[in-house]
């Protein structure tokens, strides 16, 4: 994997960037041993030399790895600011986030510490950039890492995901860390203004959207609030700032009737999910504030104002 990553650099310094895009965009395959079995990671290298910043994107559930690096967004999003993209495997499909309504019982938070020391001992990610984000199930299980593993992240983001009630009744964040949060606020699965997950409750129980936001700027020691209305959108900005450590705010993106679905992304899936969100781009939000990049403003577009063909 090194050498293909050492090729796609060589080409990107000889000018040939169509070719070291190409060479970038191919997926590796890591397998890393736990206490649950063997545990499979989809990697997508930067095609920059040495290690390079990382992003790990956790899928929903009932999702593969490998699906979530095709549709997500995330994959891009990291390709064009220079980040590795890595994609690791939920067993059965899914993340112990500490509902009680998710099945599995593996030990996630154990797993995704290895993954994140193998891919620093592998000279893959430079270990003062890593970042993790999730949709749904796994930006539920991201916020879990958080509670019980914040020092080894640089950032963190959500979609449509909120704070599982039980995790955050014993959650201590020890390592203040900038969090972005993008949800919708007619999400039927995942609900707003917290409760029970799915169809009869069968997903656990969760906190609130703004419950969820509140309490991690709190534990960032964060002063101020501010909430902006971006025109002739369905997206509202609520930011917490002056925070005990710079830089360490807490970003939350309200989508005005918006449902369970990953923002920017249009398909056959998110239609069954109540809109579109065509206003903001959930994978190119959470990416540029990674980066610390000024987030391109929403677009001047009303939810469902417009139906395109194409992948989720």
């Amino acid at each position: 994997m090194r050498r293909a990553v050492r090729v796609c650099a060589i080409l990107l310094l000889s000018g040939l960037t169509w070719l070291a895009g190409q060479c970038a965009a191919q997926a590796y395959n890591l397998r890393l041993a736990t206490a649950d079995g063997l545990r499979d990671v989809v990697l997508l290298p930067a095609a920059s030399r040495g290690p390079a910043p990382t992003v790990i994107v956790l899928h929903g559930i009932a999702i593969s790895a490998s699906w979530t690096s095709k549709i997500s967004g995330f994959a891009e999003a990291a390709r064009d600011r220079g980040l590795t993209s890595v994609y690791p495997e939920g067993i059965k499909a899914a993340w112990n986030d500490g509902r009680e309504g998710v099945a599995s019982g593996a030990d996630d938070v154990g797993f995704l510490r290895k993954l994140v020391r193998e891919l620093i001992r592998r000279g893959i990610s430079d270990p003062a950039r890593i970042y993790i984000t999730g949709i749904s199930n796994g930006g539920m299980m991201a916020l879990r890492m958080l509670c019980e593993a914040s020092e080894l992240f640089a950032g963190a983001g959500t979609t449509i995901a909120n704070m599982p009630a039980r995790t955050g009744a014993t959650c201590q964040i020890n390592h203040p860390v900038p969090v972005v949060m993008v949800n919708g606020t007619a999400d039927l699965l995942v609900p707003y203004n917290g409760g029970w997950v799915g169809p009869f409750g069968i997903g656990g129980n969760v906190w609130g959207t703004e419950k969820t936001a509140a309490f991690l700027a709190r534990a960032n020691g964060c002063a101020t609030v501010a909430r902006m209305d971006f025109p002739k959108t369905s997206i509202t900005k609520t930011a917490w700032r002056d925070c005990i450590a710079p830089g360490k705010g807490v970003t939350l993106y309200r989508v005005n009737g918006g449902g369970h679905q990953i923002y920017g992304r249009r398909g056959a899936i998110a239609s069954l999910m109540r809109t579109w969100g065509p206003d903001i781009s959930a994978a190119e939000t959470i990416m540029a504030a990674f980066v610390k990049e000024t987030p391109a403003p929403p677009r001047k577009e009303p939810i469902g104002a417009r139906r395109a063909a194409g992948s989720f």
